[in-house]
């Protein structure tokens, strides 16, 4: 079995430096977007079997971003929860967000992978008489959906890669 991958990977060697410059890119950006997407696919899996609100998880879906890096910083890709600068004249960075009850617009799913800390409110005052005071607000649990899939995919995506 290994001889026969050693052949696989001496060929495809010769096929690719056969290639042109740009078509080599080409090629590796292609490979890179596909194993992304892979990965990205495993990420959503993982999003909605992790028990997050019943009627988020679909808008919350939208919000796993597979990113293949330019050229000039070499072959690779990411998949991230974190929300695009968002852009008002072209929308884009919405789907990262989530509408929340009052119409606004909130990241989410970088809170559900990591969780936050307890919060408060101050205590509201005015001119020496309390009018309402600081409480409780609640925290997130940590979800770690993204965790899970970076440890079910690490190798998976190499061996894909390679073969």
């Amino acid at each position: 079995m290994a001889s026969r991958a050693i052949d696989i990977d001496q060929s495809f060697g010769s096929v690719y430096k056969a290639l042109d410059l740009k078509a080599q890119r080409k090629a590796m950006r292609s490979a890179m977007r596909r194993e992304s997407n892979r990965l990205r696919k495993k990420a959503v899996e993982n999003l909605r079997g992790s028990g997050i609100g019943p009627g988020t998880k679909h808008n919350l879906s939208k919000g796993i971003r597979a990113r293949v890096y330019p050229e000039k910083y070499g072959a690779g890709f990411m998949v991230t929860v974190k929300p695009h600068k968002a852009n008002r004249r072209t929308g884009q960075g919405e789907a990262s967000m989530h509408t929340n009850r009052q119409g606004l617009k909130k990241p989410v799913l970088s809170w559900a992978e990591e969780g936050t800390d307890l919060r408060r409110t101050k205590t509201k005052t005015k001119i020496f008489t309390r009018k309402r005071k600081g409480h409780a607000t609640g925290r997130m649990r940590r979800y770690g959906f993204m965790r899970k899939t970076d440890n079910q995919a690490e190798q998976i995506v190499e061996k894909n890669l390679l073969y």
